[in-house]
């Protein structure tokens, strides 16, 4: 059976989710145990299940997610390293804001240069390769042009800045990454329209996967509370359907309004076991009182995304 078909890992779930997960307090610590998972679990959505049942905060939960999209989108971005995605400048993750600037070297014509700064990315300090969103110049419209570029951490002309931690998911690193004259060949910008290619299918790559995340997170933690079975199965049954939909092209216009409708049950169950919480672990269950709203976030765009999928049909 390909392994894409194969549910194995629902039942890795099943019989791994009433062993407490080992306590993790720091992000290298996090990023040894994920690299490990990862390494076993070769679908990326996979690795977000296994990954959030792994957890031991929801903050680690977010970081499996957050990966295995950065996985589903590249293909290139392998399972023995940190990534992160970087395309917020001036304080919006826009096209139109885009500033960095990927330019043909003069000599040439399969060589660029990438200047610019990323205001705001996860994990940025502790990646081993960014994905760089960044302008090729206007098109006849005025719009910005786009391509994604991957780059080495340690390349000449990259530095990167921590940032302070958040309210939620303090534990998640950002950074701030500038470039300068980082040299790059046609080899490390992914094909196609930056924007098409990369930034639009990431928003819902990320979506599913960090949903897919958070659902295992909980599944393990309803598990060892002994919540409902009914409720359980709920659970179980989102993630078969958050994985089903990771697997599918990330554009296409009934994915979305499926995944409305799946966000939808996912918020309702997640309001239902409110009152279940006082049975957990008082540091896990103070945890996702003050983490739960990154599940959240970005609604405005999910809204505009389900409206769009709508009017199509």
């Amino acid at each position: 059976m390909n392994h894409r078909d194969s549910l194995s890992i629902i039942h890795h779930l099943l019989t791994t989710s009433l062993n407490a997960p080992e306590n993790i307090f720091s992000f290298q610590k996090w990023k040894e145990d994920w690299l490990e998972t990862a390494s076993r679990w070769p679908t990326p959505v996979d690795r977000a299940l296994a990954g959030g049942l792994a957890a031991d905060r929801p903050s680690w939960a977010f970081a499996a997610g957050y990966q295995a999209a950065i996985h589903s989108l590249t293909d290139r971005a392998g399972a023995g390293e940190i990534a992160a995605v970087c395309i917020t400048e001036r304080g919006k993750p826009h096209p139109s804001r885009i500033g960095s600037r990927l330019t043909r070297d003069e000599e040439n014509q399969d060589r660029w240069h990438l200047t610019g700064t990323k205001t705001f990315v996860s994990c940025a300090d502790w990646a081993d390769t960014l994905w760089i969103a960044a302008s090729i110049g206007k098109d006849g419209q005025g719009r910005n042009r786009l391509r994604m570029a991957k780059v080495s951490s340690g390349s000449p002309g990259v530095a990167l800045e921590s940032l302070p931690p958040l309210a939620i998911l303090p534990e998640i690193p950002h950074g701030r990454v500038r470039l300068k004259e980082v040299a790059l060949g046609e080899e490390d910008l992914l094909p196609g329209d930056g924007y098409l290619a990369a930034m639009k299918p990431f928003r819902t790559l990320e979506d599913l996967h960090v949903t897919a995340a958070f659902l295992a997170w909980l599944f393990g933690v309803g598990r060892r509370t002994g919540w409902p079975a009914g409720t359980l199965e709920e659970m179980t049954a989102c993630m078969v359907a958050a994985r089903s939909l990771a697997l599918q092209p990330s554009l296409e216009p009934h994915l979305h309004i499926v995944l409305g409708g799946l966000l939808g049950q996912v918020n309702r169950l997640v309001e239902e076991v409110e009152p279940l919480w006082p049975g957990a672990d008082p540091a896990i269950r103070e945890s996702w009182q003050r983490d739960r709203r990154v599940l959240e976030i970005a609604e405005g765009t999910r809204s505009k995304r389900l409206q769009a999928a709508w009017r199509h049909y």
